[in-house]
C-alpha cells in the first residue's frame, strides 16, 4: 500500500494494469468499497473523520476538509477491482457517478463523528502552537496536535509571559486610542473590543453566559468602525471568516457558510425583522441549525462564530423589540470623526499584516478577561445606546420608563383602568412624535405592559380590567408619590 492515495491511484489506473494489480474484494458492494477507501485514507493520513458535512484530515497544525475531487479519485482506485460472484465466477467493479456517490455516502456513516469539533478544548491555535486556557483564563502554550481539533491557524505568534502594554506608536494602539478619543468610557470600549477578538479567536462566542452579537454604530463617515471591522478580520485566516448578513440567515444556502467559522463580520446589519427572527437568535446562541450547499444534502450544525456588524443607523422595530432580541445584542458607539491628519489608510488591514503578534497578544488579554468574567464588559455608553434604541423602537417601553412607576400593592391598590392607562400612553406617544400608525392596539398595549412592567399586575375585576400597582404621572420625573390627577386611580 502506497503512502499517498493519489500515488496508489496512479498505479491502479495506469494503462495496461493487469488484474493482479487491481484490488481484490469479497463481494464488491458499495459498503465494502466504502470501508476499504476509508482504510486507505486513514493509512495515508492517520485519522479521518466525517463531521458537519465534510471529511477531515489533520495536516501539520490544523484539520482540513478533504477536497471532493480527492475523495472521488480515492474511490476511482476500485474501478475494475475484482471479486468472486456466486458460482465462483470472477466479476469486476464498474464504477459510475451514481455508484461513486453511493460509496461516498456510505463512508459518511462509517467515519461519522458529529460532535468531533464541538468537543474541542478551549484555546487559540496560532503559528507558535496551541494556547490552552485554564478555567480562570490563564493561558499556556502547547505544541500543535490533532487532539486540539482546530480548523484554523492564526498567523500571530505568542510566548508565555509576553503580554505587555501596547506600544504607543504601534498601529494597533493608534487605531484604538484614536477612534475613542474623548469618550468617557474609552477604556471599557477598548477592553470590550479585545474581548470580542478573544471570543472569535477562541471560538467561544456561543459558550458565553449571555452570547451577544456586537453592533458597531457610527452615524458619521470616517469614524473608524470599518477599520475596527477589518482589524478583527485581519487577526484570523480567511478560512475562519464569513460575511452573512442577518437578512440572509434565513436562507439555508447562506447559513451553510457559517459552518466552522470563528467570525461572521458584515458591513450590513439588515432589517429589524431579520434580527428579530428565530433563526438569528438561534445562530447567535449556537443552537442547532440546518443548511446545505447547492446539490448537496442538508446538514445540521451548531454555529460558533462571533457576530460583528457595522451600521450607520439602527433599524426600527415596529411593535417593539422583544427580550430575546435585547439579550442578544450589544452596541458600541463610534462618536468621533477621525481628523484627516490622524488617518492612516487601511490601518485595520495593515495591523493584521504588519503587527500579527501584537494583535494576537491583545486578543489573548481579551480572551483571558472574557473567560474570567464569563461575559463581555459593557461600557456605560453601550447601555445608553441600547436603551435609546429600545425606547425608540418601542413606545410602550419608553412610556413605562418616563411616566410609570410601580407602587406597593395594598388591598388591590393603587390601580388604574387599562383604558385610562392606554389613553395616557397615546397622548404621551403622539406628543413625543411617534406615528399613530405605529402605536399598538389596546390589547397589544396590555400585553406589552404585562411582559415588561416589573411590580405591576394585570387583573380583571367586576368593574373592568385594571393595572394594579401602577402609578402614572405627566411630569418628567417622579418627585413625589402623587399620581396624575387626570388619570382615574383607585
Amino acid at each position: 500500500m502506497l503512502n499517498d492515495p493519489l500515488d496508489k491511484l496512479a498505479t491502479l489506473n495506469r494503462p495496461g494494469a493487469s488484474l493482479e494489480d487491481k484490488p481484490r474484494l469479497d463481494i464488491g458492494s458499495d459498503v465494502e468499497i466504502a470501508g476499504r477507501v476509508g482504510e486507505d485514507l486513514e493509512r495515508a493520513f492517520n485519522n479521518i473523520v466525517h463531521a458537519e458535512g465534510a471529511f477531515w484530515r489533520y495536516e501539520k497544525t490544523l484539520w482540513r476538509p478533504i477536497p471532493d475531487h480527492e475523495l472521488r479519485l480515492a474511490v476511482h482506485g476500485y474501478d475494475g477491482a475484482y471479486f468472486k460472484s456466486p458460482g465462483d465466477k470472477t466479476s469486476c467493479v464498474k464504477l459510475s457517478k451514481s455508484r461513486i456517490d453511493s460509496i461516498l455516502y456510505e463512508m459518511t456513516a462509517l467515519l461519522a463523528a458529529p460532535a468531533f469539533f464541538a468537543e474541542a478544548p478551549v484555546g487559540i491555535n496560532c503559528a507558535s502552537g496551541f494556547i490552552r486556557f485554564a478555567a480562570d483564563g490563564v493561558p499556556s502554550l502547547e505544541p500543535h496536535h490533532g487532539d486540539h481539533r482546530c480548523r484554523h491557524t492564526l498567523a500571530g505568534r505568542w510566548r508565555p509571559g509576553s503580554n505587555e502594554a501596547l506600544p504607543a506608536r504601534s498601529l494597533l494602539s493608534r487605531l484604538l486610542s484614536g477612534v475613542f478619543a474623548g469618550d468617557a468610557d474609552a477604556e471599557d470600549k477598548i477592553q470590550l473590543l479585545a474581548e470580542v477578538a478573544g471570543s472569535a479567536a477562541l471560538g467561544y462566542a456561543t459558550k458565553l453566559r449571555q452570547p451577544r452579537a456586537l453592533i458597531l454604530k457610527g452615524e458619521t463617515a470616517e469614524n473608524g468602525k470599518s477599520q475596527i471591522l477589518d482589524l478583527i478580520r485581519g487577526m484570523l485566516p480567511g478560512s475562519a471568516i464569513a460575511s452573512v448578513t442577518a437578512g440572509r440567515m434565513g436562507d439555508e444556502r447562506h447559513i451553510i457558510g457559517l459552518v466552522g467559522k470563528l467570525l461572521n463580520a458584515s458591513d450590513e446589519l439588515s432589517s429589524s425583522s431579520a434580527i428579530a427572527s428565530d433563526t438569528f437568535k438561534a445562530i447567535v446562541t449556537g443552537e442547532p441549525v440546518q443548511g446545505r450547499d447547492v446539490y448537496k444534502s442538508r446538514i445540521e450544525f451548531r454555529p460558533q462564530a462571533q457576530h460583528l456588524f457595522a451600521t450607520n443607523t439602527l433599524p426600527v422595530f415596529q411593535g417593539g423589540m422583544d427580550r430575546g432580541v435585547q439579550r442578544r445584542l450589544l452596541v458600541i458607539s463610534f462618536n468621533r470623526v477621525i481628523p484627516a491628519e490622524e488617518r492612516i489608510e487601511a490601518i485595520g488591514q495593515r495591523i493584521g499584516l504588519e503587527e500579527p503578534d501584537l494583535l494576537l497578544g491583545w486578543a489573548i488579554d481579551g480572551a483571558t478577561r472574557l473567560l474570567r468574567q464569563k461575559q463581555f464588559t459593557t461600557p456605560s455608553s453601550s447601555k445608553s445606546a441600547m436603551n435609546d434604541w429600545l425606547f425608540g423602537a418601542d413606545p410602550v417601553l419608553a412610556w413605562l420608563s418616563e411616566r410609570v412607576r410601580s407602587r406597593q400593592i395594598v388591598d388591590q391598590r393603587p390601580r388604574i383602568a387599562t383604558r385610562h392607562a392606554y389613553e395616557r400612553f397615546r397622548e404621551w406617544a403622539l406628543a413625543e412624535g411617534f406615528s399613530d400608525r405605529t402605536l399598538p392596539s389596546i390589547n397589544a398595549f396590555v400585553q406589552r405592559i404585562t411582559a415588561n412592567a416589573i411590580g405591576i399586575e394585570y387583573r380583571r375585576f367586576r368593574d373592568g380590567r385594571f393595572f394594579v400597582g401602577m402609578s402614572v404621572s405627566r411630569a418628567d420625573a417622579f418627585n413625589s408619590d402623587a399620581c396624575d390627577a387626570d388619570a382615574p386611580h383607585e
